[in-house]
């Protein structure tokens, strides 16, 4: 389970770095046109929130299918596997990938509190 919630961690902080990394120069250009921290953190982290909760039922159909097709796969004429999915299970996964969306998204809104504004003024395009 610990490995499963750093992995799930990973996955979130990752994406979230990578769009960081992709768009500091415009949300720096945003903050030096008069956004507050807020409304550029707003911008990053909503898209973050949206990408984590179409995931999470994603998720769920994925690793329903995956267990489905290797408890068919295993299945002979000495013994048959059932596929038991219990809520709870569901529950823990869901507040465990959305607990690692909000350390992650803290994380990063602390890297775009550090974005270089004064490098974005100097640049010229």
């Amino acid at each position: 389970v610990l490995m499963g919630a750093v992995v799930n961690f990973g996955v979130v902080y990752n994406s979230a770095r990578i769009a960081l990394a992709e768009r500091g120069r415009e949300l720096a250009s945003l903050r030096v046109l008069g956004f507050t921290r807020g409304e550029v953190s707003y911008i990053l982290l909503g898209e973050l929130a949206l990408l984590v909760l179409l995931s999470i039922p994603l998720g769920f159909a994925i690793g329903w299918g995956l267990s489905w097709f290797l408890a068919t796969g295993m299945q002979s004429d000495l013994y048959r596997v059932p596929v038991v999915m219990h809520p709870s299970a569901y529950a823990f996964t869901a507040l465990v990938t959305l607990v690692s969306a909000v350390l992650s998204s803290l994380a990063v809104h602390w890297r775009i509190r550090q974005l270089d504004l004064i490098g974005v003024l100097k640049t010229r395009e």
